[in-house]
């Protein structure tokens, strides 16, 4: 790691520092954009809150509601438009840093392409069957490239399920983290799943999901539940070396949730964080400010061990 991160700091020096030193200026205009709006929509505040303090009173004078449910609205409208209004400036320079910045830095792992905004295919998600149920999707950040002689997609998705209420719906966060397919040198005609293992909940898996496989492995049975069309081809995947390398690549993601499928020759890994992952800068810092890059490296590093702690290459 030492090493690695030796040779990392020098490709930064040689090949994205004068991009960060250019970025600069431009961080330092879309700063003084946000500071402006957010003095202009901050003035207005003590004057809609005067305003509910009046209708709070006077209708409480004349037992009434209405008019203070009114500016409760108003409040709740403006406050929203202007957090969106301040919140363009920031947003803007984050794509701007990420359309200079990315592709270079994803360079220092190989032959890897990047694209904001892209994701793995939806029926590749929903095959997979380690996702949860969703309706709509944001994609962030996607890499897709070649490691140690492995092709290799990286997406971070948030997933969304609509839920109906009584006032209308709203969309709730049902996954949030990244996605990674591997391509499998071992040639597979099923599906296996391995989810995390849920204790006494697992009978409603055995409901849903194909036939449960039972496992040799003590440890790893305590942390995944293994779900197959094929048993004999689920025994030949999961391997002793296997089931030790992805509980090795757990420790790697701090104990985060981690589900995986194989299928069409592929492994899926889900890993579920809250963690806005790949952020190289942000407008309220420097650009040279190493802090963000280097933990940006550290994410990519621990996407990139799963790699090497599976073995997957030829």
């Amino acid at each position: 790691m030492q090493d690695l991160k030796a040779k990392f700091d020098e490709y930064y020096n040689c090949h994205l520092l004068h991009k960060f030193a250019k970025l600069e200026d431009e961080r330092q205009k879309q700063l003084t954009v946000f500071i402006r709006r957010l003095l202009v929509t901050g003035a207005f505040i003590p004057l809609l809150l005067a305003l509910f303090w009046n209708s709070f009173w006077g209708e409480y004078i004349a037992e009434s509601r209405e008019a203070t449910k009114v500016t409760i609205y108003v409040l709740i409208f403006y406050v929203i438009a202007a957090m969106l209004y301040c919140q363009s400036p920031v947003t803007s320079f984050k794509l701007d840093v990420k359309a200079d910045i990315m592709q270079t830095f994803a360079a220092f792992w190989g032959d890897f392409l990047y694209v904001h905004g892209a994701s793995l295919p939806e029926g590749t998600l929903i095959a997979s069957n380690i996702l949860p149920y969703y309706d709509s999707r944001e994609n962030d950040d996607y890499f897709q490239g070649c490691y140690h002689d492995v092709n290799i997609i990286i997406s971070e998705p948030k997933l969304y399920k609509k839920v109906r209420t009584r006032n209308g719906s709203h969309n709730v966060n049902v996954f949030e983290g990244i996605v990674i397919q591997l391509e499998m040198n071992k040639k597979f005609k099923g599906k296996t799943v391995v989810l995390k293992d849920c204790g006494l909940f697992n009978i409603f898996k055995k409901i849903r999901r194909t036939e449960r496989v039972k496992l040799e492995d003590v440890v790893f049975e305590k942390h995944f539940e293994v779900f197959s069309d094929n048993q004999i081809e689920a025994r030949y995947l999961l391997t002793t070396a296997f089931m030790e390398r992805m509980l090795k690549a757990k420790k790697v993601f701090h104990g985060k949730t981690i589900q995986f499928s194989f299928f069409d020759n592929k492994l899926l890994i889900a890993i579920e964080t809250n963690q806005n992952m790949f952020e190289v800068s942000s407008l309220f810092s420097r650009t040279t400010n190493r802090k963000m890059i280097n933990q940006a490296f550290e994410q990519f590093t621990s996407v990139m061990a799963l790699v090497d702690t599976l073995k997957l290459q030829k």
